[in-house]
């Protein structure tokens, strides 16, 4: 009955199609059908046979408009030249180009897309939520419905890297809807409630890496390149703000975190096979050092209506991290000098801004802001430019910004110690003179801990900290009830001879239980600057162990002296 179902459907489709062949100029190159193809065979594969009829269509479509009319054309010379000098140019490969079907396939699959949003919500969003304070420990999302409306994707590009083993595609998406989505910290009362959700732009989709057996694809890695636009209608809000550790919130920081909780370099990565180790993708690690040297700045605009200056200062974001330069007092061509270091992955698509802001006692005011590709920075090695603010009357930044090298030799820390000290400007902070690779793998001998069927916390947490950086990642219980992580984390090293990596093991009680650290000096003397082995526990119960992988790299300029 199912099967007669999807007949009935399928065909259906292809008289509606072949009813609006006149209207629609759309067409897919090869490229497109395939990856079209792909993702009917990944939903076929993963038991959502439905989307195997819509890829079916698709494919139709396309052929239905590639086919040439069976009909001459009785377009007139003179017609045929006017239409030939109207129509377009060849759409170029990183461009954007019109799609319909596509959302067309959006309002089929949109039922399950929901199911399994309220699924992300309750098992990946909660429990990180519940980890952030004792407050939220019971906090929970209920009474979810994201409704019949589906998102639009409105266009569509792909691009291939046969080098790297990938296909890229993005979606122009765009959601405009009622849903209904109670928080509170019981599912007796709701806190508070949203009622409206208006997001706008583009999603990337990663088909990496690509194999030469089934299922062709060994995983798919989702996020936005760039923060997309969003706003939630609320009901409720200050009754979730009373909450305590929540006051400091406003519903402009709540939508700032909401609408980058997926952007790069932020990814989900979901495998597709067994044979694919997605820790292994070349865009999980943060191999590329990039250091960020903020200089000065001309011809900004004046923000103070008496002294016509300003008090300018820099926000720098980029690979996840933010940071910020000194204000300089009532001036329009500041100089800052300032410098800072930032680990970046390969994943495609990230930048690195910068926003200028006048100093005000009652809210700062923005001066315009302006990026850079970090691929560009890692394709040229070094860029020293100056470059035109936008969305201001006037203002340029000049920046430098510098890949460096990553050296394995122990008998080239001194000469980069050396050279930071000679560089580093008196407003910055001590330049980094290494970087720590870090793999948190496993944990045994540890207390048992066994899932509790009412609680979603993390149910064993890491801490590592190296001098004044802390890290965190919450875990999962293996078949033998022992915590495991497989997470990479890496940091900026100072100077690896006076600093130690510090590592505690918490259960979901926040009680601790094992503790370990590491002077990074050991791994100078180690083969390659790496050691991966069991390390001891001290703990109070019985013997216990972690297994990690340490890597260390010094960090140099370019043109080391």
């Amino acid at each position: 009955m199912l099967n007669l179902y999807f007949i009935v459907i399928f065909f259906f489709f292809l008289l509606l199609i072949k009813f609006n062949q006149d209207q629609s100029s759309m067409k897919f190159s090869y490229l497109k059908c395939i990856i079209v193809l792909l993702l009917g065979f990944f939903a076929g594969y993963l038991e959502v046979q439905f989307i195997y009829v819509v890829a079916g269509i698709l494919v139709w479509s396309w052929y239905w408009h590639r086919k040439p009319s069976s009909h001459p054309s009785e377009i007139k010379p003179q017609d045929k030249a006017k239409e030939q000098t109207k129509a377009p140019h060849k759409v170029a490969d990183k461009e954007f180009e019109k799609v319909q079907c596509l959302s067309v396939i959006m309002e089929h699959m949109w039922p399950y897309l929901s199911k399994y949003l309220v699924k992300f919500l309750k098992q990946k969003i909660q429990p990180k939520l519940r980890s952030k304070s004792r407050y939220l420990s019971n906090f929970c999302f209920f009474d979810i419905d994201f409704g019949k409306k589906a998102p639009q994707v409105t266009h569509m590009r792909v691009q291939s890297d046969p080098e790297k083993k990938q296909i890229i595609m993005d979606l122009q998406i765009k959601y405009n809807a009622p849903v209904k989505l109670d928080v509170g910290l019981s599912e007796r009362a709701a806190l508070a409630r949203v009622n409206n959700v208006k997001l706008e732009g583009t999603f990337r989709i990663i088909f990496a890496p690509l194999m030469g057996n089934k299922p062709l694809i060994g995983a798919l890695t989702f996020y936005f390149p760039q923060r997309p636009a969003l706003q939630l209608d609320w009901t409720g809000l200050t009754r979730l703000l009373d909450i305590p550790g929540l006051h400091s919130l406003t519903n402009r920081k709540i939508v700032e975190k909401i609408a980058t909780f997926l952007v790069s370099p932020k990814h989900i990565t979901k495998r597709i096979t067994s044979k694919c180790d997605v820790t292994e993708l070349h865009f999980k690690e943060r191999k590329n050092a990039v250091r960020i040297h903020v200089l000065e700045a001309r011809n900004l605009v004046a923000k103070d209506f008496y002294t016509k200056k300003s008090d300018p200062f820099v926000v720098v974001r980029g690979g996840g991290k933010t940071f910020k330069t000194r204000v300089i007092s009532k001036t329009l061509n500041p100089e800052w000098k300032q410098t800072f270091e930032i680990l970046f992955s390969e994943l495609p698509g990230q930048e690195i801004e910068f926003q200028l802001w006048d100093r005000d006692v009652a809210r700062d005011d923005p001066m315009g802001s302006c990026k850079i590709a970090v691929s560009q920075v890692l394709k040229k090695k070094c860029v020293d430019k100056w470059i035109r603010l936008q969305n201001v009357k006037s203002g340029e930044l000049h920046i430098k910004v510098e890949c460096l090298r990553l050296l394995s030799d122990p008998a080239k820390l001194n000469k980069v110690i050396k050279q930071n000290k000679l560089i580093q400007s008196p407003k910055s902070e001590e330049l980094s003179s290494a970087v720590l690779y870090t793999v948190i793998q496993k944990a045994k001998g540890l207390p048992v801990i066994r899932p509790k069927k009412s609680k979603l916390n993390p149910l064993a947490k890491v801490q590592v900290t190296v001098g004044d950086t802390v890290k965190r990642s919450g875990g999962k219980i293996n078949t033998t009830g022992e915590p495991e992580w497989k997470k990479r984390i890496q940091f900026l090293i100072k100077n690896p001879l006076n600093e130690e990596l510090k590592l505690k093991v918490r259960n979901e009680q926040n009680k601790v239980l094992g503790r370990a650290s590491v002077p990074l000096s050991r791994l100078m003397n180690a083969n390659d600057m790496t050691i991966e082995n069991w390390f001891p526990l001290k703990s109070k119960g019985k013997t216990s162990e972690i297994l990690l992988k340490l890597q260390l790299r010094i960090l140099a300029p370019r043109k080391l002296v």
